[in-house]
């Protein structure tokens, strides 16, 4: 049996992504700070990573795939200009390689689309992790020019080594999502295409006498 994706769940999941990076900056508007560096947020813990390897692996259209998480990290990056006021904290020098390591997790997902299996998708969704996480803080340190880590090997070993909380919480992330897609709740078995009756016999050829 084939199954196809349920895209109201991977649009919801996608959303869900853009509000998880949301609700820090609604609650700063009411008062209550958190301060990005404490990992008691569970800063990263999303569906992003997981819905765009499900997009990438089951979704027909590979454009829209690719289009769609990143369509939803730009809005919350819209979204936290709107809610703090601050346009830097929402578009920073190294964004775009944030969205190509969005698009990576995605091509990793179409290495998966002819042969699917448990062990394929956990391999796929811990590479596509830990993809993301190193070329994501490559960015960071590059892209810092130094203020806050030295562009240096040692600056750049201090840099993954300050964002292990929030691979983390990646990690956990692609755990929890991932067999969430891959299961009966994110895929449904595809519709048999309806097939035309058969008729019986030939029709009559119709013969018109002279008008």
């Amino acid at each position: 049996m084939t199954y196809r994706p349920r895209t109201s769940l991977l649009l919801a999941l996608l959303l869900l992504s853009v509000a998880v990076r949301l609700v820090p900056f609604v609650l700063a508007r009411v008062g209550i700070s958190i301060d990005p560096a404490d990992t008691v947020y569970p800063w990263n813990f999303s569906p992003l990573l997981a819905a765009s390897l499900f997009g990438g692996a089951c979704l027909a259209d590979r454009r829209l795939a690719c289009l769609l998480p990143i369509a939803s990290y730009l809005l919350g990056d819209l979204g936290i200009w709107l809610l703090s006021g601050q346009r830097d904290w929402a578009f920073y020098p190294y964004q775009p390689i944030v969205y190509l390591s969005l698009a990576l997790v995605v091509a990793t997902g179409f290495l998966v689309r002819t042969r699917r299996s448990m062990a394929r998708i956990a391999g796929a969704g811990l590479l596509s992790a830990v993809a993301f996480f190193l070329i994501t803080n490559l960015g960071v340190w590059i892209g810092g020019g130094g203020a806050r880590y030295p562009l240096t090997a040692a600056g750049l070993v201090e840099c993954y080594v300050q964002a292990i909380p929030f691979f983390r919480n990646s990690l956990i992330g692609m755990a929890v999502f991932l067999p969430l897609l891959f299961s009966r709740v994110g895929l449904a078995p595809a519709r048999a295409p309806r097939r035309l009756p058969v008729l019986l016999g030939r029709p009559r050829a119709t013969v018109e006498g002279p008008g």
